[in-house]
């Protein structure tokens, strides 16, 4: 298959205008705690936005134009098929509710996206990024396995672009950014009295 300068620079356009957006409503968003400051009831976990993720900073704007990349190629050569198109229309939306859903359960650590059990404007255009992202990864996967992204730039950049977002991945559970909540245990009755006893 043979690359698509048009296409690569498609999806990385594509790519950065979603990720302005996301950056767009985090500035405008007038309830956000400062970054770093503390969670609201956690044991001092720092407040993040997008800025500390890793899947962000480096992920989105590097790995993900290259998935997408050969996805895009993969379709305009015509090698998605009605099934193919089902299948990621079908997991983009699972995705896309799971993450939404993970997000908003009581453990979750609040951050720029999701806090006090609400979404905000840019938790809401995370996650179908999120769902639509891995979906194309995913189909792209599966296309090299049944031969139909051959060897070649297109896969290779795909490749690198994939191992790169999961190096990402990697680095946020290391750095501690997808820890849950950490509640604040409250202080003993025994703390709370005076040191002579009463």
């Amino acid at each position: 298959m043979e690359l698509s300068w048009e296409i690569l620079v498609a999806s990385e356009i594509l790519s950065l205008v979603w990720l302005d957006a996301m950056f767009l409503a985090q500035r405008l968003d007038e309830g956000l705690p400062p970054r770093h400051s503390i969670v609201k009831g956690s044991d001092g976990q720092k407040f993040l936005h997008m800025q500390d993720w890793y899947t962000v900073k480096y992920g989105d704007i590097v790995a993900v134009p290259l998935i997408a990349n050969a996805f895009l190629h993969l379709a305009t050569n015509g090698e998605i098929g009605l099934w193919q198109w089902i299948g990621f229309t079908v997991l983009a939306i699972v995705l896309t509710t799971v993450g939404f859903l993970s997000c908003l359960s009581p453990d979750h650590k609040d951050d720029q996206g999701f806090r006090d059990g609400l979404i905000t404007a840019q938790g809401a255009l995370h996650m179908p990024y999120f769902g639509v992202g891995w979906s194309m990864g995913i189909i792209s996967l599966l296309n090299f396995f049944f031969g139909k992204l051959p060897t070649g730039p297109v896969l290779w950049l795909g490749l690198f672009g994939g191992v790169f977002y999961l190096i990402c991945l990697v680095a946020e559970f290391k750095s501690g950014n997808f820890d849950k909540l950490k509640k604040k245990e409250p202080a003993s009755t025994c703390e709370a009295l005076p040191k002579d006893g009463w």
